[in-house]
C-alpha cells in the first residue's frame, strides 16, 4: 500500500520502487537463507522481520553485508544494541512495553496476585523475564509461572496449576494461535483472572479466535486507530483497500510497516537518490531521521542502538475490537 502510493505520486525522483518479497515461513533457519538471498541482490534496503528468533538470525547477515534493515515485527531487547550500524527497529522493544505492562497491572488494575504463562521461544521468554523483573521492582512476585511450546494446543496441565494459585491477572507471553486457545481453556476451567499481554497478542485473530474469552484483555500494542483522527482515517482506508483479502493483516499489524516505508524510508530514498545513491548515505539518513507519524503524539527519532524512541501504546479488547486504553501515571 505504501509503495503503491509513493509510486503513484511519482516514485523516488521519477523512479519507481520495486518490491522483492520472500517468505521465511517464520523459521529462523529459512529466514537466514532468505536474508542471504536478499543481501546478494541489488536491494537498497530490507524491511520485515516478524518474530524475534528470525530477526536475531538475520541481523548479523545484514550488518556484515552493509544493507539497511528495518525491523517491523520483533520486540526482543537484544535486537537493538550498541553494535548495530545497519539494523533499525521501528516498533517498541519489550524492555519498554513489558515494563509498562507490569506497571499497568500493579498500579492501574491493582493486581497483587499475578500468574504468567509463556511460549518457550525467544519472544516469550524475553518478555517473561522483563515482566517478572518489572513486577519485582513494584514489590510483586508471580504466584505461578508456566510455559508451553509454540505448537502446543492442550494447556490443561499448566492452567490447572494456575487455577490453583487463584490469580487476579494472568499474563500471556506468546502469539496466535496458541494465545486464544489458552484464554478459552482458562475460562473453561473457571479461571476468572484478567488476561494481559504484550505486542504478540495485538492481532485481530486473537479476537476472532476467542471472541468471548478475550473480552477485557489488556495488552500493549504498536498502534491504536483511536489515537488520533489521522490514525482513524488511515485505518478506514486500509480496511477498504484490503477488503475481501482473507490473508491481509489488520490495521494493528499493518500500521508500522506502512509508516516505516511511507514516513521514514520514502523521504530518505528521495533525499539520498537526488544526490547520488549509496547504502551508507541511506543508512545515515535513517539514523538521523526525526519526525511525526500518525497515531503517535510525540516526535520520533532513532537512538544510538537503532531503536525508534516512542511512547508505549496500551489497548483493551472491548466489544470485539481493540480500544485505546488511557493509562494513569
Amino acid at each position: 500500500m505504501a509503495v503503491r502510493e509513493i509510486n503513484a505520486a511519482g516514485g523516488v525522483n521519477g523512479r519507481q520502487i520495486k518490491l522483492l518479497i520472500v517468505d521465511d515461513a517464520s523459521s529462523p533457519a529459512r529466514s537466514a537463507v532468505a536474508m542471504r538471498r536478499l543481501v546478494a541482490t541489488d536491494a537498497v534496503l530490507i524491511v520485515g522481520g516478524w518474530g524475534s528468533a528470525q530477526v536475531l538470525a538475520n541481523m548479523d547477515i545484514a550488518e556484515q553485508a552493509g544493507v539497511p534493515y528495518i525491523v517491523v515485527g520483533a520486540t526482543h531487547p537484544q535486537i537493538t544494541n550498541a553494535r548495530n550500524k545497519w539494523t533499525f527497529r521501528v516498533i517498541q522493544t519489550d524492555a519498554v512495553i513489558t515494563e509498562e505492562l507490569a506497571r499497568i497491572v500493579v498500579a492501574q488494575l491493582g493486581a497483587k496476585r499475578v500468574a504468567v504463562i509463556n511460549d518457550t521461544n525467544d519472544y516469550g521468554t524475553g518478555s517473561r523475564d522483563v515482566f517478572i523483573a518489572a513486577l519485582a521492582r513494584l514489590g510483586v512476585k508471580p504466584v505461578e509461572m508456566q510455559s508451553y511450546q509454540t505448537a502446543d494446543r492442550d494447556f490443561g496441565a499448566q492452567l490447572a496449576r494456575i487455577a490453583s494459585a487463584n490469580p487476579e491477572a494472568l499474563a500471556i507471553f506468546g502469539t496466535v494461535p496458541a494465545a486464544p486457545v489458552i484464554m478459552s481453556q482458562a475460562r473453561a476451567l473457571g479461571i476468572k483472572a484478567r488476561f494481559v499481554g504484550s505486542g504478540g497478542l495485538a492481532n485481530e485473530a486473537l479476537i476472532t479466535s476467542a471472541p468471548t474469552a478475550s473480552d477485557g484483555t489488556i495488552l500493549m500494542s504498536y498502534f491504536s486507530e483511536d489515537a488520533d483522527a489521522e490514525a482513524r482515517a488511515w485505518a478506514d482506508r486500509y480496511r477498504m483497500e484490503f477488503a475481501g483479502r482473507a490473508d491481509a493483516a489488520g490495521p494493528a499489524l499493518g500500521a508500522w510497516e506502512y509508516r516505516a516505508i511511507k514516513g521514514i524510508v520514502g523521504p530518505c530514498l528521495v533525499s539520498v537518490e537526488s544526490t547520488g545513491f549509496d547504502r551508507m548515505r541511506l543508512r545515515d539518513c535513517i539514523a538521523n531521521w526525526r519526525g511525526k507519524l500518525f497515531g503517535i503524539s510525540s516526535e520520533l527519532y532513532f537512538d544510538k542502538t537503532g531503536q525508534l524512541v516512542q511512547q508505549p501504546v496500551a489497548v483493551e479488547v472491548r466489544d470485539g475490537v481493540f480500544r485505546f486504553l488511557k493509562t494513569v501515571k
